[in-house]
């Protein structure tokens, strides 16, 4: 049976969606390949890795964009949900049972622990993306969370380097149209795919994003494989809108702004 669906506004919506799709249980397609063993790869902005040729991108997504809510994805959720493994279906119906209480479940955020990916993708604020030869730097207007994406051909950095984080580490390549980005390399300390949902240090997410021809808007498919805590892959599709009449501007997180917001803090919270 269809696990129950993120409790909020539109409820019965998406409660619908997720009774009328079926997510199917795909290889997990491994995660691109370690290079330069003990070593560390040129920076983005290294001088001598901006200089060596490369093909020119199709198109460049430097700009500011917003995710595009769209209730049938889940809007800054991700709906359909997968099949829980047993520990994670666990967590998901505390989460509900909580919900169904009016208390609070692990609301890590209200903390001020980062979101990090994949809502980083999801946030109500804007993301400014600069793309460069070499890779992309991307800043969410949300506590200014910065993601880096390496474009220089790289793979993955080496574990015995990496500290494992909450954006992770992504290395991405242009397939034809579509930018191809691989991420691994998470933390799962208080990281959260979404209210309720776990995550593990195994998550493996891939993106792949295509422009639209008139360069307002993107669709980023994403597919988030976790065999820890769910059954194949998850996937999902955002669409994200050119609003360059805005900028990201300076955002903190402080706890003493959420002591006054009714929920933030529960008995969980320590967990």
């Amino acid at each position: 049976m269809k696990n129950t669906p993120i409790r909020g506004v539109g409820l019965l919506f998406v409660g619908v969606m997720a009774l009328a799709f079926a997510v199917p249980a795909t290889a997990a397609p491994d995660p691109w390949p370690t290079t330069n063993k003990g070593v560390w790869p040129l920076g983005i902005f290294s001088k001598a890795n901006l200089a060596k040729p490369r093909p020119k991108p199709p198109w460049d997504m430097t700009g500011t964009w917003t995710m595009k809510n769209q209730p049938e994805t889940g809007g800054f959720n991700f709906i359909p949900l997968p099949t829980f493994k047993p520990e994670a279906q666990k967590i998901y119906n505390e989460y509900l049972k909580a919900t169904d209480e009016g208390k609070a479940y692990r609301d890590d955020t209200a903390h001020c622990w980062p979101y990090g990916m994949p809502r980083w993708l999801t946030r109500v604020w804007p993301i400014q993306f600069m793309q460069y030869p070499t890779g992309i730097v991307a800043v969410q207007g949300l506590f200014n969370s910065v993601r880096q994406i390496y474009l220089d051909g790289r793979g993955h950095t080496d574990p015995d380097l990496l500290e494992p984080n909450y954006n992770g580490d992504s290395v991405g390549r242009f397939e034809g149209q579509t930018l191809v980005i691989d991420t691994i390399g998470f933390t799962a300390k208080r990281h959260w795919i979404t209210h309720g949902i776990t995550l593990s240090d195994q998550l493996h997410i891939i993106e792949r994003i295509k422009m639209a021809p008139d360069h307002q808007s993107f669709t980023d498919e994403i597919t988030m494989i976790d065999p820890v805590n769910w059954v194949g892959a998850w996937k999902n599709t955002k669409t994200y809108v050119s609003v360059n009449d805005l900028d990201v501007v300076e955002s903190q997180c402080l706890p003493d702004l959420d002591d006054n917001i009714v929920g933030a803090f529960d008995e969980n919270q320590a967990k």
